[in-house]
Protein backbone atom coordinates (compact mmCIF):
# COMPACT_ATOMS: atom_id res chain seq x y z
CA UNK A 1 0.00 0.00 0.00
CA UNK A 2 1.26 3.45 -0.91
CA UNK A 3 2.10 5.66 2.06
CA UNK A 4 -0.68 8.23 2.30
CA UNK A 5 1.92 10.93 2.97
CA UNK A 6 3.07 10.55 -0.64
CA UNK A 7 -0.50 10.94 -1.93
CA UNK A 8 -1.51 13.85 0.30
CA UNK A 9 1.46 16.25 0.55
CA UNK A 10 -0.33 18.60 2.98
CA UNK A 11 0.12 16.02 5.75
CA UNK A 12 3.72 17.26 5.96
CA UNK A 13 2.36 20.78 6.67
CA UNK A 14 1.01 19.65 10.07
CA UNK A 15 3.60 20.73 12.62
CA UNK A 16 2.43 18.65 15.59
CA UNK A 17 3.96 15.16 15.26
CA UNK A 18 1.16 13.30 17.03
CA UNK A 19 -1.56 15.04 15.00
CA UNK A 20 0.33 14.46 11.75
CA UNK A 21 0.65 10.74 12.57
CA UNK A 22 -3.01 10.45 13.63
CA UNK A 23 -4.15 12.06 10.36
CA UNK A 24 -1.95 9.74 8.27
CA UNK A 25 -3.03 6.69 10.29
CA UNK A 26 -6.71 7.58 9.83
CA UNK A 27 -6.35 7.63 6.04
CA UNK A 28 -4.23 4.45 6.00
CA UNK A 29 -6.91 2.64 8.04
CA UNK A 30 -9.70 3.75 5.70
CA UNK A 31 -7.73 2.66 2.64
CA UNK A 32 -7.13 -0.78 4.19
CA UNK A 33 -10.90 -1.19 4.74
CA UNK A 34 -11.97 0.32 1.44
CA UNK A 35 -12.96 -1.79 -1.58
CA UNK A 36 -11.22 0.73 -3.87
CA UNK A 37 -7.85 -0.14 -5.38
CA UNK A 38 -6.45 3.29 -4.66
CA UNK A 39 -7.57 6.67 -3.38
CA UNK A 40 -7.31 7.98 -6.93
CA UNK A 41 -10.08 5.52 -7.96
CA UNK A 42 -12.63 6.86 -5.47
CA UNK A 43 -15.10 9.31 -7.08
CA UNK A 44 -15.21 12.85 -5.71
CA UNK A 45 -19.00 12.79 -5.33
CA UNK A 46 -22.22 11.42 -6.85
CA UNK A 47 -22.47 14.59 -8.95
CA UNK A 48 -18.85 14.38 -10.16
CA UNK A 49 -18.12 10.63 -10.29
CA UNK A 50 -15.46 10.91 -13.00
CA UNK A 51 -13.18 13.09 -10.87
CA UNK A 52 -11.10 11.53 -8.11
CA UNK A 53 -11.47 12.10 -4.40
CA UNK A 54 -7.68 12.30 -4.11
CA UNK A 55 -7.61 15.25 -6.50
CA UNK A 56 -10.43 16.93 -4.55
CA UNK A 57 -8.77 16.41 -1.16
CA UNK A 58 -5.48 17.87 -2.41
CA UNK A 59 -7.30 20.84 -3.96
CA UNK A 60 -9.14 21.48 -0.68
CA UNK A 61 -5.85 21.26 1.22
CA UNK A 62 -4.18 23.79 -1.07
CA UNK A 63 -7.14 26.18 -0.73
CA UNK A 64 -7.18 25.74 3.07
CA UNK A 65 -3.48 26.62 3.33
CA UNK A 66 -4.10 29.73 1.22
CA UNK A 67 -7.21 30.73 3.20
CA UNK A 68 -5.34 30.25 6.48
CA UNK A 69 -2.69 32.72 5.30
CA UNK A 70 -5.43 35.15 4.23
CA UNK A 71 -7.24 34.87 7.57
CA UNK A 72 -4.04 35.57 9.50
CA UNK A 73 -2.24 38.08 7.27
CA UNK A 74 -5.17 40.06 5.86
CA UNK A 75 -7.72 39.86 8.67
CA UNK A 76 -5.45 39.38 11.67
CA UNK A 77 -7.42 36.38 12.91
CA UNK A 78 -5.94 33.90 15.34
CA UNK A 79 -6.20 30.51 13.64
CA UNK A 80 -5.02 27.07 14.73
CA UNK A 81 -3.15 26.23 11.52
CA UNK A 82 -2.69 22.55 12.34
CA UNK A 83 -6.39 22.21 13.12
CA UNK A 84 -7.42 23.85 9.83
CA UNK A 85 -5.02 21.75 7.74
CA UNK A 86 -5.84 18.48 9.51
CA UNK A 87 -9.57 19.13 9.09
CA UNK A 88 -9.11 19.87 5.39
CA UNK A 89 -7.14 16.65 4.92
CA UNK A 90 -9.74 14.58 6.78
CA UNK A 91 -12.96 16.27 5.67
CA UNK A 92 -13.89 13.46 3.23
CA UNK A 93 -12.10 10.65 5.08
CA UNK A 94 -15.06 8.28 4.95
CA UNK A 95 -15.90 8.56 1.25
CA UNK A 96 -13.78 5.52 0.25
CA UNK A 97 -16.04 3.48 2.55
CA UNK A 98 -19.30 5.17 1.55
CA UNK A 99 -19.12 5.34 -2.23
CA UNK A 100 -19.62 2.68 -4.86
CA UNK A 101 -19.46 3.48 -8.56
CA UNK A 102 -19.31 0.97 -11.40
CA UNK A 103 -18.78 3.54 -14.14
CA UNK A 104 -22.53 3.87 -14.69
CA UNK A 105 -24.37 3.69 -11.39
CA UNK A 106 -23.43 5.50 -8.21
CA UNK A 107 -24.49 4.03 -4.86
CA UNK A 108 -23.54 3.88 -1.20
CA UNK A 109 -21.79 0.96 0.48
CA UNK A 110 -23.88 -1.43 2.52
CA UNK A 111 -24.88 0.07 5.85
CA UNK A 112 -23.98 3.63 4.85
CA UNK A 113 -26.93 4.83 2.77
CA UNK A 114 -28.35 8.07 4.10
CA UNK A 115 -25.75 8.56 6.81
CA UNK A 116 -24.07 11.89 7.36
CA UNK A 117 -20.62 11.36 5.94
CA UNK A 118 -19.03 14.00 8.15
CA UNK A 119 -20.07 12.16 11.29
CA UNK A 120 -18.71 8.86 10.00
CA UNK A 121 -15.37 10.41 9.06
CA UNK A 122 -15.13 12.14 12.44
CA UNK A 123 -15.70 8.86 14.28
CA UNK A 124 -13.01 7.10 12.24
CA UNK A 125 -10.51 9.91 12.85
CA UNK A 126 -11.31 9.94 16.58
CA UNK A 127 -10.60 6.18 16.73
CA UNK A 128 -7.12 6.90 15.38
CA UNK A 129 -6.24 9.60 17.89
CA UNK A 130 -7.30 12.76 16.07
CA UNK A 131 -8.35 15.29 18.74
CA UNK A 132 -11.89 16.56 19.18
CA UNK A 133 -11.03 20.08 17.96
CA UNK A 134 -10.44 18.52 14.52
CA UNK A 135 -13.01 15.70 14.51
CA UNK A 136 -15.82 18.09 15.46
CA UNK A 137 -15.01 20.25 12.42
CA UNK A 138 -14.87 17.16 10.18
CA UNK A 139 -18.29 16.18 11.53
CA UNK A 140 -19.95 19.51 10.68
CA UNK A 141 -17.94 20.66 7.64
CA UNK A 142 -20.73 20.05 5.15
CA UNK A 143 -23.60 22.48 4.61
CA UNK A 144 -25.77 19.37 4.46
CA UNK A 145 -24.93 18.37 8.05
CA UNK A 146 -28.03 18.62 10.19
CA UNK A 147 -26.22 20.49 12.97
CA UNK A 148 -25.15 23.57 11.01
CA UNK A 149 -21.75 24.85 10.00
CA UNK A 150 -19.03 25.68 12.52
CA UNK A 151 -18.54 29.30 13.50
CA UNK A 152 -14.76 29.17 13.92
CA UNK A 153 -11.97 30.45 11.67
CA UNK A 154 -10.76 26.87 11.13
CA UNK A 155 -14.25 25.63 10.23
CA UNK A 156 -14.84 28.60 7.94
CA UNK A 157 -11.54 27.95 6.16
CA UNK A 158 -12.37 24.29 5.48
CA UNK A 159 -15.97 25.00 4.49
CA UNK A 160 -14.96 27.53 1.83
CA UNK A 161 -11.92 25.55 0.69
CA UNK A 162 -14.25 22.59 0.08
CA UNK A 163 -16.83 24.76 -1.71
CA UNK A 164 -14.24 26.44 -3.93
CA UNK A 165 -12.63 23.14 -4.92
CA UNK A 166 -16.00 21.47 -5.49
CA UNK A 167 -17.54 24.33 -7.46
CA UNK A 168 -14.51 24.82 -9.71
CA UNK A 169 -14.42 21.06 -10.39
CA UNK A 170 -18.16 21.17 -11.14
CA UNK A 171 -17.63 23.94 -13.68
CA UNK A 172 -14.75 22.00 -15.22
CA UNK A 173 -16.91 18.87 -15.53
CA UNK A 174 -19.98 20.74 -16.85
CA UNK A 175 -22.04 20.23 -13.70
CA UNK A 176 -24.03 22.91 -11.87
CA UNK A 177 -21.92 24.20 -8.96
CA UNK A 178 -23.34 23.85 -5.47
CA UNK A 179 -23.41 27.62 -4.91
CA UNK A 180 -25.60 28.25 -7.96
CA UNK A 181 -27.93 25.38 -7.07
CA UNK A 182 -28.65 26.89 -3.64
CA UNK A 183 -31.89 28.77 -3.26
CA UNK A 184 -32.06 31.61 -0.80
CA UNK A 185 -34.88 31.83 1.72
CA UNK A 186 -37.00 34.94 1.05
CA UNK A 187 -36.69 37.51 3.82
CA UNK A 188 -39.55 39.41 5.37
CA UNK A 189 -38.37 43.04 4.95
CA UNK A 190 -40.42 44.19 7.95
CA UNK A 191 -38.48 41.95 10.31
CA UNK A 192 -35.23 41.21 8.49
CA UNK A 193 -35.80 37.49 8.88
CA UNK A 194 -37.10 34.58 6.86
CA UNK A 195 -40.72 34.93 5.82
CA UNK A 196 -43.02 32.36 7.35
Amino acid sequence: MTDIRNLIPAIAEIRDDSLRDAVANSWQAVLRQSPWGSLDDVPQSPVIPDRSLLKHVNEVNDRAIYLHATAVETFGLVVDRDCAIATAILHDLDKPLLYRYDGVTFSYGEGYTGKDHGAIGAAIAREHGVPDRVTELVRVHSPFASVGLPGTPEGTIVHYADYIANDFASLLMGVEPVHSAMRMVPKDPAYGSAAS
